[in-house]
């Protein structure tokens, strides 16, 4: 069970707040692409630049889509919508924003749109998920996604519901994820300096 201190900061009272206290370890979406020898150096190349992503058309989307989609989820599964960042219980650079989190913590969300169905979600996202878990403690994953496509020049959904499965904890991964995150927190005070 997440204690009260895991929670640092919510994205929609403080969205700068959010983004700064991101910086101050490493997130879910930053560990999915750090696991790679590729992702790895394109994670420590960004990450002195701090020029905010602008939002494009499938951002957006998904933006608008997401609050929909939480709802759905907590109806389906009882997870309730989160935008909080959480730190892990004792590893203070490990952090997350999982879209959902159960009552009792033991399950959480991820959401996504896609233009493409998945027989199951990318390698990437998994890895994202697994580090969701590694820092909230959660025993499992309800993975959720919704498919768009173009309707007179628009991004409209796809489906009247979204699809979904459930991601078990991989402990083997998560060690595999813990080790990296060691050496590329190690590697970008190294090179950016401490914070």
């Amino acid at each position: 069970m997440l204690s009260a201190d895991q929670f640092v900061t919510s994205k929609a009272l403080d969205e700068s707040g959010w983004l700064e206290a991101r910086r101050e370890g490493l997130s879910a979406t930053t560990m999915a692409k750090a696991m790679t020898p590729a992702g790895y150096r394109d994670v420590m190349l960004a990450w002195g630049d701090t020029t905010p992503i602008p939002v494009n058309d499938y951002m957006r989307f998904g933006l608008e889509n997401e609050p929909w989609l939480s709802f759905w989820a907590k109806e389906q599964f009882g997870t309730m919508p989160n935008d909080w960042l959480i730190r892990h219980e004792s590893n203070d650079v490990a952090l997350a924003t999982p879209d959902g989190l159960s009552l009792d913590h033991t399950a959480i969300l991820e959401i996504k749109t896609t233009g493409k169905d998945w027989a199951k979600p990318p390698a990437q996202y998994i890895r994202q998920v697994q580090w969701q878990i590694y820092v909230t403690g959660a025993a499992y994953c309800y993975f959720v996604w919704l498919l768009r496509e173009e309707y007179e020049g628009r991004l409209v959904p796809a489906w009247l519901e979204p699809k979904y499965m459930v991601i078990e904890r991989d402990d083997n991964l998560i060690t595999d994820m813990v080790y990296t995150a060691e050496e590329l927190w190690t590697d970008i005070r190294g090179t950016y300096g401490t914070f």
